[in-house]
C-alpha cells in the first residue's frame, strides 16, 4: 500500500496481525502502527501492511 491509502486510526494487517494505524508519514512512505495484541508500536515501510476491508473500526476481529 502506499502511505495516501492509510489514514490513523484504520485496522490493517501486518505479519499476520491486526493492527492499528497510529500515524502516516507520507514522506517517508511509512506508518507507525501499534499491535493490537501486545500494544507495541513501530514504525514500518507502507508496503509492508496489507488492507483488511473485513475490519471495521473499533473493532479488532474480523465481522
Amino acid at each position: 500500500m502506499q502511505a495516501s491509502d492509510l489514514k490513523q486510526g484504520m485496522w490493517v494487517e501486518h505479519q499476520h496481525e491486526i493492527a492499528e494505524i497510529i500515524a502516516v508519514d507520507p514522506s517517508n512512505n511509512t506508518v507507525i502502527i501499534e499491535n493490537q495484541n501486545d500494544h507495541q508500536r513501530s514504525s514500518v515501510s507502507c508496503e509492508e501492511i496489507t488492507d483488511q476491508p473485513q475490519l471495521h473500526t473499533g473493532c479488532d476481529r474480523y465481522y
